[in-house]
């Protein structure tokens, strides 16, 4: 299975949902702080044309924001 990659911002209440959401759901993610890693934030604005967060990828494709059936869609 491809890594799932959430872009987070530490502040950020949609953030925290996310990834509660996917550890209820058993899904293993990486994180990237794009408020402390700007080559991060850099990635993540190339990717969605965004500054929004979070952002969540896998393989090719991403979510942007908290959108639990679009994130289901994309992990199954």
């Amino acid at each position: 299975m491809e890594e799932v990659i959430v872009y987070t911002t530490p502040s950020c209440p949609w953030c925290h949902k996310t990834k509660t959401y996917l550890k209820e759901k058993g899904i293993s993610f990486g994180e990237k702080d794009v408020a402390d890693d700007s080559g991060a934030a850099q990635e993540m604005i190339e990717l969605t044309g965004q500054r929004s967060v979070p952002v969540i990828k896998k393989g090719g494709q991403y979510v942007v924001g908290f959108d639990p059936e679009r994130l289901e869609n994309m992990l199954h």
